[in-house]
């Protein structure tokens, strides 16, 4: 039995890589920050080990909160983002503390909270979710693709400091995938989008939980990024 811990979990992807890596037999927190509906169906079907847990990570007390449920996790998932597009002179700075609280301090701080029960155990497992515009800047998201670059040189520090201790760190980092905030860039921009994938499709939240299983279970993966992007990067 393993504890799997997935921050985000009531988002599309976040939901794909719940339902690909838990099961009956762990004990598994969903968290949500709204939404928590869309878990309950997964949490009927996991039975009385798994708990949905509602916490706003705006807010530093509820950061706090949630870092409490974290001791003895065996997989920690951080898919919980804040993604707000618009150039940066037009960004609020409610949005900007909101995309920082969210994708950076929160982020840290429910790694640091699991990694001292991992650090005893020698064993634990830890995904980052970040995204292509870390190392592919768009217009319209400076301070989400700092974020998310943050993201990654975080996770590949992380993995240095104890992966002599058994603790595996690594990043997944979706491309142009059919969910959530990219839907609304398809209303406008779906040629342009599908133009610059070397697959010339797009993603499906499938394919990052895919991923992020893999990472699960690869042993000897430590302080990488595994990119899911169909080659984004590449199809200009």
């Amino acid at each position: 039995m393993s504890k799997i811990v997935i921050t985000g979990a009531s988002s599309e992807i976040g939901l794909a890589i719940a339902k690909a890596i838990c099961t009956s037999a762990d004990e598994v927190i969903l968290h949500a920050s709204s939404n928590i509906s869309l878990c309950e169906p997964l949490k009927n079907e996991l039975g009385e080990k798994c708990r949905i847990i509602q916490n706003d990570f705006t807010k530093p007390e509820e950061v706090e909160l949630f870092c409490q449920e974290l001791q003895n996790t065996n997989i920690l998932i951080n898919a919980a983002a804040v993604t707000i597009t618009e150039v940066l002179p037009h960004l609020s700075d409610t949005q900007i503390e909101k995309m920082i609280m969210v994708n950076i301090i929160a982020f840290t701080k429910i790694c640091r909270a699991a990694i001292p029960s991992m650090v005893r155990k020698r064993q634990g497992v830890i995904i980052n979710l970040s995204s292509v515009t870390a190392s592919r800047g768009n217009r319209g998201q400076t301070v989400y693709a700092g974020t998310k670059g943050f993201v990654e040189s975080f996770s590949k520090a992380l993995a240095a400091e104890y992966g002599s201790r058994g603790i595996r760190v690594n990043s997944v980092a979706p491309g142009p995938i059919e969910a959530g905030t990219l839907r609304e860039t398809l209303l406008y921009a779906e040629k342009e989008v599908r133009s610059s994938i070397v697959s010339k499709q797009l993603g499906t939240v499938n394919d990052v939980a895919t991923a992020v299983k893999f990472l699960s279970e690869a042993s000897f993966i430590n302080g990488t990024v595994l990119k899911v992007d169909g080659g984004f990067l590449h199809g200009i």
